[in-house]
């Protein structure tokens, strides 16, 4: 085990649209609302090549079931690359090829937890770089320590159909930490950062919303948490309005996500500002932080059970990269975990509104 994991078992949750659960489908409980945005609207063929570089391995993930499926985690090989990219995940196996999504977000607890998020294009392998698309994908990286090995668990499918490497739904796998020379102080030369504006403008989110789609709760050491899945009927299929209702008795806050639906199976993916009260509830959008993550669920009795995960930072994880030699200090020095990755059950509400 690495120095900065002194004990027990990294669980990864990892999740990326794919046929039947892009970001074109519209999801089945947000019934009667305005079609989905279809693909990429700002592709622009006539862009000029990007390209991945993986650099050094974090973690190694092989699927337990039979040991063909891998999936791995890497720091990217470019000092803070395009300002914006600092780690990518890989899923292959011996049938398909190997393809490559970028990574943004936040070790937690020194390297012990973190939340991560996928919301850009995939990349297949041309020598020893992977050319990235303009397609559309999106999901979540959750880990966490609990009492044992290292496992994992994983679902990463291309978009819209399109050939990749697939596997079971949430599939289990046995993870190794790669770079064992991580657990280092942060140093501000290995970290460029642009911090968020700051501003609070008024929100539209909770006004616009008249329809309750899921009721969720998650228990944790802190205590318990409810969760609240709002939709509109004048908003696209594939938005949504999550309220976070925190142990402790403080206010709730609101976050506008991406429903992203398979079969069987539901992803709601948060980046966003939070909403606040400042007259009425959730009135005010927050620019002083940005929040990541969201829930994956699959079908369950009553309902959906799964994951979910939020973290915050006062930076944009899309303003903020590292140097090739940042360390696991640098890393989880920047967010705060909203809701620590934790179990989650969801039943599914009255279609009379909110």
């Amino acid at each position: 085990m690495s120095r900065f994991v002194r004990a027990g078992t990294l669980m990864w949750v990892v999740v990326m649209a794919e046929p039947g659960m892009g970001a074109t489908a519209d999801h089945s409980l947000h019934g009667g609302g305005a079609p989905a945005i279809k693909g990429n609207p700002a592709a622009d063929p006539t862009l000029a090549p990007r390209f991945g570089r993986p650099g050094r391995l974090l973690f190694r993930c092989t699927d337990l079931a039979g040991g063909k499926e891998s999936a791995d985690i890497f720091a990217s090989a470019e000092d803070f690359d395009e300002g914006k990219q600092s780690f990518f995940i890989r899923r292959s196996n011996p049938k398909e090829n190997e393809v490559l999504y970028p990574l943004h977000g936040h070790f937690l607890d020194g390297g012990t937890s973190g939340v991560f998020m996928v919301h850009d294009g995939k990349g297949t392998k041309e020598g020893e770089q992977f050319r990235m698309d303009q397609s559309v994908n999106m999901g979540l990286v959750l880990f966490r320590v609990t009492g044992g090995g290292v496992r994992a668990i994983l679902d990463i499918v291309a978009e819209e159909g399109e050939s990749g490497p697939t596997g079971p739904a949430l599939g289990e796998y046995s993870c190794t930490q790669g770079d064992t020379a991580l657990a280092r102080s942060p140093q501000a030369t290995h970290v460029r950062a642009r911090p968020n504006s700051g501003a609070t403008p008024p929100s539209h989110w909770f006004r616009e919303s008249d329809r309750a789609l899921l009721n969720c709760a998650a228990s944790g050491s802190a205590g318990a948490y409810r969760l609240e899945l709002l939709g509109s009927t004048v908003w696209p299929g594939h938005l949504g309005f999550l309220v976070v209702h925190a142990p402790g008795g403080r206010p709730p806050v609101g976050y506008n996500v991406h429903l992203l639906e398979g079969a069987g199976r539901l992803l709601i993916h948060a980046h966003s500002y939070p909403h606040q009260t400042r007259t009425q509830k959730f009135d005010t959008m927050m620019e002083t932080e940005t929040v990541i993550g969201g829930v994956l669920l699959v079908k369950a009795e009553g309902g959906y059970a799964g994951w979910v995960g939020l973290v915050s930072a006062p930076i944009d994880p899309y303003n903020l990269s590292f140097s090739r030699e940042a360390t696991m200090g640098d890393y989880s020095a920047w967010g705060r975990a909203v809701i620590p990755p934790l179990p989650v059950t969801c039943a599914i509400s009255s279609p009379a509104g909110r």
